[in-house]
């Protein structure tokens, strides 16, 4: 199964992660090695491509156009409804909701 993760979600995390830009006298170069990682990880996923999803476009490709779902849902406002929220209810699985 294919696992999605909430880009900025991640974003945030490593950036909590980042030392702060004021150090103390206890100068730690292993902990600034670390950070020129994570700063080289959030510029790997900056790259990174984030594709919307048109719900009501898939309804209509998956439900609507289909020849035995089209017959079977004829109320396509309800249809939509449920179909927003499995959408939304997937969405919260991926955070640990």
């Amino acid at each position: 199964m294919v696992q999605y993760v909430d880009k900025s979600a991640l974003v945030a995390e490593i950036r909590k992660r980042l030392l702060p830009v004021i150090r103390d006298k206890h100068y730690d170069e292993w902990e600034e090695g670390k950070d020129s990682e994570r700063i080289a990880i959030l510029n790997i996923i900056d790259t990174l491509e984030v594709k919307e999803v048109d719900l009501e476009k898939e309804y209509e490709d998956f439900v609507v156009d289909d020849p035995v779902l089209g017959n079977f849902i004829t109320n396509d406002i309800v249809g939509m409804i449920l179909a927003k929220h499995f959408f939304e209810l997937g969405l919260k699985a991926q955070k640990g909701e």
